[in-house]
């Protein structure tokens, strides 16, 4: 096995093995399967101690409880990152030298651009009045893994939507994109999680497996759609890679008897802050409904992000090793207004107008909040052109299953496109996590100099980002904290 290979387990097993399942289509299927598992295995034991640079390899599904019936065909293993310590300037260094290796650099950014300014919108839109949160980055990972299965039209659509040229900018841009964002060093944490629920006895095209296993840090199961084992071990999947933060919205997730394959991806995040809990008051916040009593947290920063459009205030708040976008519309503005407001958009996707920005104290106030979202996708995926995917008579995802079906009136058509998020925020820092699965079936006024401080004082619904290497990994609207 390549050094430079995280999993080759799926493409790279002996074809004997592969025959061998194939035939178990027609007799002695189970035993075949179980014969491909232990291969598959081994694969892994073996190939498993060089994917990174430097480190060790842990295993990304640590604690999954695999039911009868049911297989785990590969086990993503994910790069250690170097622990954060500031005892020795070495060690220090060292953490330093890799996050700054990792970090994107500013034309990977750019290249987010069209997708972010398109998406955020679209994913936070339609429910006027009510709290909305959604993972873009974590989207893009699905889709992305959504553009290696699809062809023709309805790659083409995806990758519009993308912003980019082919699945291999797209298969590199996701990839530098994972290892830049994926933190666990000991002080702060974002890990991000992709796996293929695979219909029992099928077959695949090998060379796309490959590609999601190795390419996207995927993990990779086995088993019969619709039956209450593989349901439970998705939702436990989707739990142990949300932090039990969404438990209430993973138990509902549940993939269908005609499910070919489900793409899933997944993201927990959690980082800190310093906000005295001295100083946090009960007051009021005047939501859409009318006005209920919060707890408040406060705090003066010197040197604080202050940014301002025509119809907002902005500040920037630093967690240990990501930040946050907090942005209050003006009296009588909605923050769903400001999703069609370009400055807004810009600085939910951590881009600041430096002609808009200043470094000043600020005074914050801002609600301890906890918003949560679930539901589907479809509609918004639409509106923003992937509409081939979803149409029976148009979706083209032969690179998935070209070698399978062999009959020209089967089809493979994206069913729906299934969202939970989730971000918590108190004097301590910010929790949040989210996860994504697509399931394919069958069938202001200007700011003046003399200003020495500002209060800005979130006492009203507002949107928010986390940022991560300037990448909004959550977005939201906060209607009701």
């Amino acid at each position: 096995m390549k050094k430079d290979d995280l999993i080759d387990a799926i493409g790279e097993v002996d074809d004997r093995h592969i025959e061998k399942v194939e035939k178990g289509n027609r007799r002695g299927r189970r035993g075949a399967i179980r014969l491909l598992a232990a291969a598959l295995a081994l694969a892994v034991a073996i190939g498993g101690f060089a994917v990174w640079r430097r480190g060790t390899i842990s295993a990304s599904d640590e604690g999954l409880q695999i039911p009868a019936g049911v297989q785990r065909l590969a086990a993503a293993v994910y790069p250690d990152r170097v622990p954060y310590s500031d005892e020795t300037q070495e060690e220090w260094q060292e953490w330093r030298d890799q996050r700054r290796e990792l970090s994107l650099e500013p034309e990977d950014r750019a290249a987010f651009r069209h997708y972010l300014d398109l998406a955020v919108p679209a994913f936070l839109s339609g429910r006027e009045g009510e709290n909305a949160v959604c993972s873009p980055m974590n989207l893009f990972i699905g889709l992305a893994m959504l553009t290696e299965t699809a062809g023709g039209e309805t790659r083409q659509q995806l990758l519009t939507l993308l912003g980019q040229e082919s699945v291999e900018e797209t298969r590199a841009l996701a990839n530098r994109a994972w290892n830049a964002l994926y933190v666990n060093d000991g002080v702060s944490k974002l890990e991000l999680a992709t796996s293929l629920w695979l219909r029992d006895g099928m077959r695949y095209k090998r060379s796309v497996l490959k590609t999601l296993a190795r390419s996207y840090y995927a993990s990779a199961f086995s088993g019969e759609m619709g039956s209450e084992a593989y349901n439970g071990l998705l939702q436990d999947w989707l739990n142990i890679h949300t932090g039990n933060l969404l438990t209430q919205e993973a138990g509902k997730v549940e993939l269908k008897k005609d499910t070919v394959m489900a793409l899933v991806s997944a993201v927990t995040f959690k980082d800190k802050w310093d906000f005295n809990k001295d100083y946090t008051y009960r007051g009021d916040f005047h939501s859409p409904q009318g006005d209920v009593e919060v707890d408040y947290m406060y705090q003066i920063t010197a040197d604080g992000s202050y940014s301002w459009g025509d119809n907002f205030s902005a500040v920037i708040k630093d967690f240990e090793r990501s930040k946050m976008v907090l942005i209050l519309p003006d009296e009588g503005v909605a923050p769903e207004e400001l999703l069609s407001d370009p400055e807004a958009v810009a600085l939910l996707n951590g881009r600041v107008d430096s002609q808009r920005q200043r470094t000043i104290d600020v005074r914050l106030t801002l609600p301890r909040f906890d918003v949560r979202d679930d539901g589907l996708l479809d509609d918004a995926l639409k509106s923003l052109g992937v509409t081939d995917a979803f149409d029976e008579s148009k979706a083209d995802f032969s690179p998935l299953n070209a070698a399978y079906w062999g009959v020209a009136k089967a089809k493979t058509v994206l069913s729906r496109v299934i969202q939970g998020a989730r971000v918590k925020v108190d004097e301590d820092g910010c929790e949040g996590a989210a996860y994504a699965v697509f399931d394919m079936v069958d069938g202001a006024a200007p700011f003046e100099d003399y200003v020495e401080w500002v209060t800005v004082t979130f006492d009203r619904p507002f949107l928010f980002a986390v940022l991560q290497d300037d990448l909004p990994v959550f977005a939201g609207i906060v209607n009701f904290p």
